[in-house]
């Protein structure tokens, strides 16, 4: 057993842990980041390194419904379910049709928003404080439609977002000037909305730097170490016992994305949180390589460039934590590059990965103290948006434990929220 008392321990390494421990540090108190391994399963290490503030609308729709019965019978369609025998599947899939009503979406967009425009700011910030190397680029992200009627039904989501702050409106391209703001783009693709509020990074270089930043200021890491039980009181949490013995903590954080619904049973606490399962492969960057991010949003497949390197990334399979490889999910990222890109890909593959997000059905994350466990504070659930939204949720994380003012409203993230 470590016999030093924490004031926070941080159970979860992705960049959502990080960016909490890297704000309760900032604030002077003493961090343990209890991080289960291997990094590579984790969200934080191969998704497409997006910072947008563009996705603030919820996947919330009945259009998507009706899609995703269509789907269920195409094992390479962008979203897949298959139907599980469990009461946590079911009342999640009911959860999310009831989250489909407007007042409902409305808030979502609201909270996601909230999160996604603070922590685009927050990166700014923090990489003008800390020499952290990470092709931080903020060129925008584009939408591009290869159809011209997919393209116009895209003006309303823009209006949308309009509407609901100024920042987030897009530049609408269409042909030739399309291809001169992203010259990547195939001939046959019609038009692209253009968000210049957005962002990007290489996301493992992100999480290196951040661990290593914190680190070498004073948070301890255990690596490699499973969280196995806790030994409870009535004041809350006591101690997390682990495969490498037993943490003590003032507070503990859970930030284990989707793998919440696994801890939380060893509390007796029910996480309305699904498993979806991403695809990517990363590669040699081609000879014609986009500028920014290109999302092509007809196939829901996303192309990000790098120094050096390329990544192609999307589909959601709701399976469970079926850690089975889909050979046709990577096809199918290769073949809608080929629609969209003049030089979709290459066969210098560095990784072919994929990973669980954690998807609530509502679209926001959970932000909250437990009520049966008062020093555990649940910082999980942030769908497809853990790297965009990290920044503030560990600002917010720091704020509710040392007891100051949030800087973003933090009702929109309770848990009874998600439970709606």
């Amino acid at each position: 057993m470590n016999s030093k008392n924490y004031d926070t321990v941080v159970i979860g390494g992705g960049i959502i842990g990080l960016m909490s421990a890297y704000y309760l540090n900032k604030q002077g108190q003493s961090v343990l980041i209890i991080d289960k391994g291997p990094e590579e399963l984790a969200c934080s290490h191969a998704n497409c390194g997006l910072v947008s503030p563009s996705h603030a609308l919820p996947l919330n729709s009945p259009e998507l419904i009706l899609k995703s019965i269509k789907w269920m019978f195409q094992d390479d369609s962008p979203f897949y379910i298959k139907p599980q025998m469990t009461s946590h599947f079911w009342s999640w899939m009911l959860g999310f049709g009831m989250n489909t009503r407007s007042e409902k979406v409305k808030r979502s967009m609201e909270g996601r928003s909230n999160l996604l425009l603070n922590s685009r700011y927050l990166y700014d910030e923090l990489f003008s404080d800390e020499d952290i190397n990470c092709n931080w680029s903020k060129q925008g992200i584009m939408f591009a439609f290869e159809q011209e009627d997919s393209f116009e039904g895209y003006r309303s989501k823009d209006k949308i977002l309009t509407e609901l702050d100024s920042s987030l409106k897009a530049v609408p391209l269409v042909n030739e000037e399309l291809r001169k703001k992203e010259p990547a783009i195939n001939e046959n693709v019609y038009g692209g909305w253009w968000y210049e509020i957005d962002a990007s990074l290489k996301p493992d270089e992100l999480v290196l730097g951040v661990r290593n930043k914190i680190q070498k200021n004073g948070v301890d890491f255990a690596f490699d170490t499973e969280v196995i039980g806790f030994e409870t009181s009535v004041v809350g949490v006591s101690k997390v016992l682990t495969t490498k013995g037993s943490f003590k903590g003032n507070n503990y954080v859970l930030a284990t994305g989707a793998w919440s619904p696994e801890i939380g049973r060893q509390l007796d606490i029910k996480i309305p949180i699904l498993p979806g399962k991403g695809y990517s492969i990363t590669m040699k960057q081609p000879d014609i390589s986009p500028k920014m991010p290109c999302i092509m949003e007809e196939k829901k497949v996303v192309a990000t460039p790098w120094n050096g390197t390329y990544r192609l990334g999307g589909t959601m399979e709701f399976t469970g934590y079926n850690s089975e490889i889909n050979s046709k999910r990577f096809a199918a990222l290769k073949k809608a590059a080929e629609i969209y890109m003049k030089d979709p890909y290459t066969d210098e593959v560095i990784e072919h990965w994929f990973g669980w997000r954690p998807m609530t059905n509502n679209g926001m994350p959970i932000i909250d103290f437990s009520q049966k466990h008062p020093n555990l504070l649940m910082a999980c659930g942030h769908n497809m948006l853990g790297l965009s939204m990290a920044t503030s949720t560990g600002k917010l994380v720091s704020e509710m434990l040392c007891n100051q003012s949030p800087h973003i409203d933090p009702s929109y993230y309770t848990f009874r929220t998600n439970l709606n």
